[in-house]
């Protein structure tokens, strides 16, 4: 092999993870994976165990949601200010997820002999605990605590599509497992609190690998600098269009991802909502595709890869108006609104990374974490609509969580918070991310000028680049290899 053809092999092989790095790293991944799926029932736990008025549990998941926007902005701020400790500054809020998953045992664990106004103060206080506070500051640590411990963006892309597929065979697992789990709860109090404290004692341990075995190095970034200051937030806000794109197309995701009917269609189209785990077992045929997922990432852009897949989500939701109890289609609509969810839950960190270097390169704070903060309040906002669009449409159809069989205008309204309804709201997020590409064509420019600034900051002060964060750096290294080269050869002719 010619000594230009081992350096560029050489070069790639510098861009890439290993997949015994990814596997560990996906950890707390697979634990929040969990946690999201058994949220997913807290509306019909409410609703059909706990006997309450779906009206009443949509209004508090409503208030719920929008206190946990205000608590998703806060996180990023905390993140962002917390000081260097010996286990880093983004590392020691992993320990998040202990408390994440205290609180979602707490959750369903509500005691059934307590009276209504009672249940709802539990329900409600311990919701608020868990999206609020604990996942807010899990999800805000995650950008910075990636860019600390891979600090090229190739590492962080290369990272974040090997995550998604070692995350949807995990998820598979998940997703069979836990509505069997549910399904023999049944609409018993103990019981649910039984399958929710087993659930999380595992699940808590597993959150904690990446925490043990990713040690965050000392003064990664932001070395030197003053701490955040709410008026870097607020410059940050007005200076940089981007976030906003990025931040509807969280709201849009968060509106069609959490309706949460889908364990009301099988408890009364299909008839068993145990059966909601086998359209996991279609998600087997994304695993074959997710092998692809690295050089997608590489090829095309992370907006056009989450617009395409928003309308191909969007077919999988119209699927579900003719359904019906049919399980094959039930299975294909699920595996194709699945593949939407893939690039969003995965790649997302990557454009918030980006923005981070687009408010540098505008010569603000970087603000990674009030980024993903930021993009995490967008998306809270949009689970909290959802959460009301849900309430309302069961008041309005007549459902009642205390019957064992709905009217025929309450399924109509089951079927609509699955089909038509999402299928709408994902479209607009293809929309928006096809407007967001703007962004990316502009990213090799901007970390190119990024970094071009710090070589000069180092160059005064007598430091390394700081290459963290930046498209740029395999353009940069081969520049600087090609200068190398030319270098080598003025001083052959010199010599002659």
């Amino acid at each position: 092999m010619p000594p230009e053809d081992r350096a560029a092999r050489a070069a790639k092989k510098l861009d890439r993870v290993s997949i015994w790095r990814v596997i560990p790293w996906s950890s707390p991944a697979f634990t929040m994976n969990a946690l999201i799926v058994m949220t997913g029932y807290f509306t019909i736990y409410a609703t059909d165990t706990l006997g309450l008025n779906p009206a009443m549990v949509g209004g508090l998941l409503v208030l719920a949601k929008i206190i946990d926007a205000v608590g998703a902005l806060f996180a990023g701020y905390i993140v962002d200010r917390a000081p260097e400790t010996r286990f880093g500054k983004a590392r020691p809020f992993e320990l998040s997820i202990v408390a994440s998953w205290a609180a979602t045992a707490f959750l369903f664990s509500t005691p059934g002999t307590l009276g209504d106004v009672a249940k709802y103060i539990w329900i409600f206080t311990s919701y608020v605990l868990l999206t609020a506070v604990f996942m807010p500051l899990f999800n805000a640590n995650n950008p910075l605590y990636t860019v600390r411990v891979f600090p090229r963006r190739e590492l962080y892309s290369d990272l974040s599509a090997k995550s998604g597929l070692v995350s949807v065979v995990a998820g598979i697992f998940i997703t069979v497992g836990m509505p069997m789990a549910i399904n023999l709860a049944g609409k018993d109090p103990a019981r649910w609190s039984l399958v929710a404290i087993c659930i999380a004692i595992p699940a808590t341990l597993v959150g904690l690998i990446r925490f043990w075995m990713f040690k965050e190095p000392r003064g990664a970034t932001s070395s030197g600098l003053e701490p955040v200051k709410l008026k870097d937030i607020f410059t940050m806000l007005r200076g940089n269009p981007y976030i906003w794109m990025l931040s509807a197309i969280s709201l849009l995701v968060g509106m069609y991802g959490s309706i949460g009917a889908s364990t009301y269609y099988f408890r009364y189209v299909v008839g068993n909502l145990g059966l909601a785990g086998l359209t996991a077992l279609g998600f087997a045929v994304l695993i074959p595709l997710m092998f692809f997922f690295p050089a997608i990432t590489r090829k095309f852009s992370v907006s056009r890869i989450i617009a395409v897949a928003s309308f191909i989500g969007a077919f999988g939701y119209l699927i579900m108006l003719w359904a019906g109890a049919s399980i094959p289609l039930i299975m294909a609509s699920s595996v194709l609104w699945a593949l939407a969810a893939l690039p969003v839950s995965f790649l997302s960190p990557i454009l918030v990374i980006d923005n981070a270097t687009y408010n540098e390169w505008k010569g603000n704070r970087r603000l990674e974490s009030v980024g993903g903060a930021v993009y995490s309040f967008a998306g809270t906002v949009g689970q909290a609509v959802s959460a009301g669009i849900l309430g309302l449409v069961l008041m309005m159809t007549g459902y009642s969580g205390t019957h064992s069989t709905q009217t025929p205008s309450a399924i109509g309204g089951i079927v609509a918070l699955n089909s038509w309804i999402p299928a709408i709201l994902a479209v607009c997020a293809g929309l928006v991310a096809l407007r967001y590409h703007r962004m990316e064509q502009n990213m090799k420019t901007i970390s190119s000028e990024v970094l071009a600034r710090r070589a000069a900051t180092a160059g005064t002060n007598g430091a390394t680049v700081d290459l963290s964060g930046t498209e740029a750096v395999r353009v940069v290294r081969e520049e600087a290899e090609e200068r190398r080269i030319t270098d080598l050869l003025d001083d052959d002719e010199d010599d002659k």
